[in-house]
């Protein structure tokens, strides 16, 4: 594939610019999110719920079906798209996923289930939508407790179990292997009319299921692997397999897998052209493989990133063609922007400009008449605050959301997000380029960062690849769940205030935290740090590998409103980049690396002790082995007990010269166990953890190797507090001979 001229043009030579606002919020064009990514979203717009995964457009060219499926209510809309777009009608349900069907006659819906086992149907008659499945089960009661080793609700602990966490503990069940389960989860669908029969997958068994809908009977290929989207052509029909790097294609007369073609990362959504070829989105590897259906085998790959040598992270995880098949339209999560791309001639594809849209698009369709785009919108045009609530507001009324969100003292960070449906205009060339510029001016990345840093008048951070630089050793420290002013809207006040901080919002001040305020002190206090991962489980991977899987992006949602999720494969290929982890680049840059909690599970040695050790392969060989790892069942390792083994380790290293250049750490004790009878109080969770900081700096400060350190400190996201910039705004702290000392940033 190739870029368009004008493309090309504005890659050699658009500079990053963005609005001087430096604080998250917004600014006199747009929106500056927390990640440094500016919002300047196109066409207009209808608020929904979280997470639009499918949108169908009605003939009449009038309305459209959008269905949602995040943190929030899961709802099927009937949306007028004329003028000013909004709901005018929909149902909500508890459990649902991303396949959407509707039959010619516009008068059925099938919308798959997710966790609920079973697909929800609906009659669309005079512009309303009326259910005729069965309602759903309510929700056991289970599902509004946390499970053993799942974080405790309440105002200080997450609010929902945390599948697959990275950080190890003491409390936490090893990871389950996790081959394809009997338990069905029903993912894309898509009605096959001609043939009288609805293709239904089942994502967490990797099946296929072909239904006859009048009658209802079934029936069932096993694919295995995770199978995302189906598509029907005249002679096969076509699954995703989102882990497995795939497309099956099925032969429809005697269902069984004819052949498996292989594809980028993470196939999700797929196009069929009239011509035959298969567009398949490839999230994870920023491109869209098309292949050709008649030969079998791919035969393009079209790169949907803004540069040619951008690592992953684009993100293509929704495409649609234009009704005369000349345009492809690719929605760039990561990157806020559709991408348009000239698919008029085979193998000569090209990327003809990008659109901007609101934060992390995951849908798009196009109106029958081809002159509408419908771009459904993730996680809605800003990010907000979450300060206390006031004494006045109303309590989330969504009975799907654990009882220890709604009761929280702020928003939770999950309900803090709406979606949103954008209705834009098909650009002609004039404003394509216009949007295209916008979107460069948007983005915070250029590939000139992947070998060169800007230059400061002096620093010890190297500013090119290769360049020497006196720190040696490197010190990384996740900790757990804390917003900024929870921990530092103190010092704001007083004769020597600084930063910008909110007291009213600082639930563990300088009395419970005093070391972690004598170090921002004494070092730098970074008062404008947000982190990217809404919860732990985006935010261990944005926190180690600088990404996060369109897979995480949309189970987090799931997982954390206490609904079903979609499992991951045996190896984990759903959740890792592959690019890999911070330790993997290590490893590629030959330098030692260890790791002290992080990524790690527990397992026996044999005499019936625990024993931690990675569970991702990058780690195998390269963990502490009784860090993190219980003396007696049931009993929670404290953060001074971790980091009195990491001491002991340390010593070893420094005595015998083989210190790891590189250490990665979970100190998650601030994580707290919330109000839970029985446990530490969380004052004493969050001291206890500032000790264990205090003790490792001390230690570490005053040994031969601190002139060649570095320690810095961040947490893993900031779903559990209050904040009154950004409810992504965190803790965090460099502590090093080189840091710019007693400075604000």
């Amino acid at each position: 594939m190739r870029y368009s001229p004008l493309v090309a043009l504005l890659l050699a030579a658009t500079a990053h610019a963005q609005d001087k606002t430096t604080v998250a919020g917004p600014t006199a064009t747009g929106f500056l999110l927390p990640n440094g990514w500016h919002l300047t979203p196109a066409g207009k717009h209808a608020v929904i719920t979280d997470l639009p995964l499918n949108i169908i457009p009605l003939k009449d060219g009038k309305h459209a079906l959008v269905a949602t499926s995040g943190f929030n209510r899961h709802e099927l809309s009937l949306i007028d798209i004329t003028g000013e777009p909004k709901v005018v009608a929909s149902e909500s349900v508890r459990q649902s996923w991303y396949g959407l069907a509707l039959d010619k006659a516009e008068a059925k819906v099938w919308w798959s289930g997710g966790g609920y086992g079973k697909l929800h149907t609906f009659d669309l008659k005079g512009g309303q939508l009326m259910r005729t499945s069965p309602p759903d089960p309510e929700p056991r009661k289970e599902n509004a407790r946390p499970r053993k080793g799942a974080a405790k609700a309440g105002p200080d602990a997450d609010p929902a179990p945390k599948k697959d966490a990275a950080k190890a503990d003491a409390d936490a069940e090893p990871a389950p292997k996790k081959e394809p389960t009997a338990r069905p989860f029903p993912s894309g669908i898509c009605l096959d009319e001609a043939r009288g029969v609805l293709y239904s997958l089942s994502i967490n068994s990797g099946e296929l299921s072909v239904v006859n809908p009048k009658v209802g009977t079934a029936k069932t290929v096993t694919l295995g692997g995770r199978p995302y989207d189906v598509v029907v052509g005249a002679h096969q029909v076509f699954v995703s397999d989102w882990a497995g790097r795939q497309v099956f294609v099925i032969d429809p007369a005697e269902l069984r897998v004819i052949r498996k073609i292989p594809v980028g990362e993470h196939p999700n959504q797929m196009a069929l052209h009239k011509d035959g070829r298969l567009f398949v989105a490839c999230a994870s590897s920023n491109a869209v493989s098309v292949i050709d259906t008649k030969r079998g085998h791919v035969i393009e790959t079209i790169s949907t990133a803004l540069f040619p040598k951008a690592p992953e992270g684009s993100t293509p995880d929704a495409l649609t063609l234009s009704p005369d098949g000349e345009t492809l339209y690719v929605a760039n999560a990561d990157n806020n922007c559709v991408a348009v791309i000239d698919v008029e001639a085979p193998r000569k594809s090209a990327v003809k400009g990008f659109i901007p849209t609101g934060w992390y698009p995951t849908a798009v369709a196009v109106t029958p008449d081809g002159k509408s785009l419908l771009v459904g919108v993730g996680k809605g045009l800003q990010s907000k605050p979450n300060p206390f609530k006031q004494k006045d507001e109303k309590p989330l009324d969504d009975k799907e959301l654990s009882e220890g969100v709604r009761k929280l003292p702020f928003p939770y960070i999950g309900t803090t997000m709406n979606g949103a449906l954008s209705v834009v205009p098909v650009p002609d060339e004039k404003q394509l380029k216009e949007y295209t510029a916008q979107v460069y001016r948007n983005c915070p990345y250029s590939d000139d960062q992947l070998t060169a840093a800007p230059h400061p008048e002096k620093t010890a951070i190297p500013t090119k690849v290769g360049d020497p630089s006196p720190i040696k050793y490197v010190i990384y420290i996740i900790k757990e769940n804390r917003t900024y002013d929870q921990v530092f809207g103190d010092l704001a006040t007083g004769e020597h205030a600084k930063g910008n901080g909110d007291p009213t919002l600082c639930m563990f001040p300088r009395k419970v935290s005093p070391n972690h305020h004598k170090l921002a002190e004494e070092f730098v206090l970074l008062d404008n740090l947000y982190c990217n991962g809404q919860v732990s489980r985006d935010g261990h991977p944005w926190s180690t590998m600088a990404y996060n899987t369109d897979y995480i992006a949309r189970d987090w949602h799931l997982t954390y409103s206490r609904r079903k999720g979609v499992d991951d494969d045996d190896e984990g290929h759903l959740q890792n980049a592959p690019s890999g982890y911070l330790w993997d680049a290590c490893a590629r840059a030959g330098l030692s690396y260890r790791s002290y909690g992080e990524y790690g599970k527990r397992v026996s040695d044999g005499t019936g002790a625990v024993k931690m050790e990675g569970r991702v392969p990058g780690l195998i060989g390269h963990f502490a082995p009784n860090y993190g790892a219980p003396k007696k069942a049931g009993v929670k390792v404290r953060d001074t007990e971790n980091v009195a083994e990491f001491i002991r380790e340390y010593d070893e290293f420094a005595k015998a010269g083989t210190m790891p250049r590189f250490i990665v750490m979970s100190l998650g004790e601030d994580h707290t166990t919330g109000t839970t009878v029985g446990t530490f109080t969380p004052q004493a969770c969050v001291a206890a953890n500032d000790l264990a900081l205090g003790q490792l700096v001390e230690h570490v400060s005053s040994g031969p190797l601190w002139k060649e350190t570095a320690i810095f400190v961040i947490e893993d996201d900031a779903q559990n507090g209050p904040d009154h910039v950004d409810a992504h705004r965190t803790v965090g702290l460099v502590v090093s001979p080189y840091t710019k000392r007693k400075y604000v940033d």
